[in-house]
């Protein structure tokens, strides 16, 4: 850049530079610190000025890269949405193969790859919503380093689309021929391997428990199975005996809607009820502690204890560490906080500059927290120290929930665009100089999935989504092995 291209201020600051070191100079040959005080105040407010205009000038850069880069995005979906348009004239009017019926010909050409490449156009569409979402939210390094990973990712989703379509088109031409002797001849040669068979899976609709009058945000059972809580916007903490699906009793001490809920205390056949213990997260920035205690005539009550505070935004997310007893929440306000149980007091607090926690799971082998929010990064934690350990890449959408298989060695990834993600947890994921990427993804659910769960030997994944449904998953199969519809009665 040449001098006559500089902006005044900037001429103006190197102006004020050369002028603190000539008055420098005059203050020590005078002893008059005046000469080098004045040089230096003008210098340090040029200074001051230049920075927040380069920085405003910066953010307006990065929104109209931002715009170039949605407006070439929404070019390439259009372009796809009209190959797409192209697939279902085709398939409109199919052409039969010789020696194919019609029934044959039209399981042979339907609709449904069309509605799997339409739902990955949509799916692209969240992603990139995402992305601008995350833009407008976060700093603004940050959001660099993260936009040119998020645009190669959807760039490459896009480019499999596209080179899915085309094939597509290809088979759809040589199905109206006979095949060559010579696919044939690989088609009986080689007998595709059977994989294992998974579990069978028979569920059966049992009870439904009605007594909340707002939506159900949260979940939790004891231990032993004789208990079922339930945290609901209606700001009601209820207990529920799984036995016969009773209300046991029901709890107000919140100022706003629960939005999380676990139990802190474990039942023992050989202890007192008193044995059981709750904590439920808000709207309202508090942590509540509840016991489960008698009452007459054998009957149980939620008592209300204590009230943790320390968060400034909503509690999103609450998981339990038995062993030391170590509570730790997840909140909007981007802390992960852990708090003894014990004492009731905050013992270190995480601060993750990428946006809000939505989602937390704790592995108590390996002692550390996984963390997950609006950035769809992946967190891990240690417990105890809050020391940050590293980040599990691969993801752009929204993190909604998060489960970690018994054995420590998976974690499931339920995300805003109805995809759950898996990472493999080995012993040295961030030494090993590899970058832990989603080991598989599944498309579960239509719209988010809202939480998720691995059964006690780890070989079942139940999800919940916003579609209303429940999934059951084998960990080694893309297709559920079962699927629960909530229908109302």
């Amino acid at each position: 850049m040449g001098f006559h291209q500089l902006h005044w201020l900037d001429i103006g600051e190197y102006l004020s530079i050369a002028a603190t070191a000539i008055g420098l100079l005059i203050a020590v040959a005078l002893r008059q610190p005046i000469y080098i005080f004045i040089p230096v105040a003008i210098a340090l407010v040029l200074n001051l000025i230049n920075r927040l205009r380069l920085e405003q000038r910066s953010r307006g850069r990065i929104a109209g890269a931002l715009k170039q880069l949605q407006r070439k995005f929404s070019e390439e979906i259009q372009d796809l949405e009209k190959k797409v348009k192209k697939k279902e004239t085709m398939a409109r009017l199919p052409v039969l193969p010789r020696g194919t019926d019609s029934s044959e010909a039209s399981q042979t050409i339907s609709g449904e790859p069309i509605a799997s490449f339409q739902e990955d156009l949509a799916t692209l569409e969240r992603s990139l919503g995402s992305v601008v979402q995350y833009l407008n939210s976060y700093s603004l390094p940050e959001r660099v380093e993260h936009l040119e990973k998020s645009f190669a990712q959807l760039r490459a989703e896009i480019s499999r689309i596209s080179r899915l379509l085309e094939d597509s088109e290809e088979i759809a031409l040589t199905e109206t021929e006979p095949r060559s002797s010579a696919v044939q001849a690989a088609s009986t040669s080689a007998p595709p391997r059977e994989s294992p068979a998974p579990p069978a899976q028979n569920w059966n609709w049992i009870n439904t428990l009605k007594d909340h009058s707002e939506s159900v945000t949260a979940l939790a059972i004891s231990s032993d199975g004789k208990f079922l809580a339930s945290a609901s916007w209606d700001r009601t903490l209820k207990l529920w005996s799984l036995a016969n699906g009773n209300l046991i009793d029901t709890a107000v001490e919140h100022s706003q809607g629960l939005l999380a809920v676990t139990f802190t205390g474990y039942g023992d056949r050989n202890r007192h009820a008193q044995s059981y213990a709750l904590a439920t997260g808000s709207f309202d920035q508090t942590i509540k502690l509840w016991s489960i205690e008698p009452r007459e005539r054998d009957d149980l009550i939620l008592t209300f204890n204590r009230t943790l505070t320390g968060h400034t935004g909503s509690i999103h997310a609450l998981a339990i560490a038995p062993d030391s007893q170590i509570l730790v929440s997840g909140s909007y306000d981007q802390t992960i906080k852990q708090w003894d149980l014990d004492r009731g007091e905050m013992l270190t607090s995480s601060y993750d500059e990428l946006g809000a926690i939505y989602a937390i799971a704790l592995d108590r082998e390996s002692q550390f927290i996984a963390s997950g929010g609006g950035d769809g990064r992946i967190t891990l934690w240690q417990l105890s120290s809050g020391e940050r350990l590293g980040f599990l890449p691969g993801n752009v959408s929204s993190v909604e929930s998060l489960a970690i298989s018994p054995d420590g060695q998976t974690l499931a990834a339920g995300c805003a665009d109805g995809r759950i993600k898996f990472w493999q947890l080995e012993p040295d994921i961030f030494q090993s100089g590899r970058e832990p990427l989603p080991s598989r993804v599944i498309s579960a659910h239509v719209g988010q999935v809202m939480s998720l769960a691995f059964s006690a030997d780890g070989q079942t994944l139940f999800s919940s989504g916003a579609d209303g449904r429940i999934k059951i998953w084998h960990p080694d199969s893309t297709e559920a092995l079962a699927v629960l519809t909530l229908d109302d009665d």
